[in-house]
């Protein structure tokens, strides 16, 4: 939780205030337990039955504005549905904490009021990650594919998040110096400043870690197309605090271990897939669209051979 927290924060700011404007499509609002909530549909004429509907989910506290690219190409071909979680952009706030129960209720619903029916391809970036690997387990059935875009680990074990720290030549001595009270500390600080919606989710975040992600990972991930995009580029701008260690090195090492754990939970999988975007930073879906474009493009061809395999046997 400690990196995953420290690295949203530096990369997601960035893109709280920003959203931008998609070229082909509609914005309207969806009322959602008596709120507004704000959603990007594009390609409808596409929407046919049994074709899937390709579901963007945003990272932490993060404006769907960020798929822009990605959702004008893919758009041509397929429905596409893209929203703002409550508190976040124009979507008003509903009370409630953002639960992966509560936020995939609410995107079922909204599908379904749209006439957008499953199957469905989910494609989400960072903490979004928790929130479709939820949907995948509460639904598992109405699930065309998984792309998860630079996700938050929620492979990650207790014990796991020391595991870079060690590697890199630490003692544990020095790491559980170095983060007892820095580190709620660093919490404090960080709901005190960051609006609302950003706490909300952190908050969330931060419950999941402790419980090894159980409400998201309770199920097996169902035999479809499953696709890991990792950013391997470094952040550009970095923590200025000074450490025990090579930043650069460590974020490598801890690339690594991730990288170990998403794989071996593909393995299994007839149709997973992992993409390793050497330059790119968390923000892949902008930083290198094509990429996210050309998995979406391979699981909805990956998901054909699926029902052709299912109809001839």
């Amino acid at each position: 939780m400690r990196n995953e927290m420290k690295r949203v924060t530096i990369f997601a700011i960035s893109m709280i205030l920003g959203l931008c404007s998609i070229g082909f499509g509609q914005k309207e609002f969806i009322n959602v337990n008596g709120k507004k909530v704000e959603i990007f549909t594009s390609g409808l004429e596409n929407n046919q039955k049994d074709r899937p509907v390709i579901v963007f989910e945003n990272g932490m506290a993060s404006k769907y504005g960020s798929w822009e690219t990605v959702i004008n190409e893919v758009s041509k071909t397929s429905a596409v549905f893209s929203y703002n979680r409550p508190r976040i952009g124009e979507s008003e706030n509903d009370s409630i904490p953002p639960t992966t129960q509560h936020i995939v209720n609410n995107l079922r619903n909204m599908l379904l009021e749209k006439d957008l029916k499953p199957p469905y391809l989910l494609v989400s970036h960072s903490f979004g990650g928790a929130y479709i690997r939820s949907f995948a387990s509460y639904y598992p059935a109405e699930i065309a594919g998984l792309v998860f875009v630079d996700p938050i680990d929620f492979t990650k074990k207790k014990g796991d998040g020391n595991l870079p720290y060690l590697e890199i030549g630490l003692t544990q001595h020095q790491i559980d110096s170095m983060f007892a009270k820095p580190y709620d500390k660093f919490k404090e600080k960080l709901y005190a400043e960051m609006p609302n919606f950003y706490v909300e989710e952190v908050k969330i975040s931060s419950q999941l870690t402790k419980t090894e992600f159980e409400e998201c990972v309770r199920t097996p991930l169902p035999e479809v197309p499953v696709h890991f995009i990792m950013a391997g580029g470094y952040p550009k701008n970095p923590e200025n605090r000074p450490t025990l260690y090579d930043k650069v090195k460590m974020f490598r090492i801890d690339n690594n271990l991730k990288m170990k754990r998403w794989i071996a939970l593909l393995d299994p999988l007839k149709y997973g897939k992992f993409f390793y975007c050497s330059n790119s930073g968390h923000f892949v879906q902008t930083d290198d669209p094509e990429t996210v474009i050309s998995s979406i493009k391979l699981a909805l061809m990956d998901y054909d051979k699926i029902q052709k395999e299912r109809t001839t046997n």
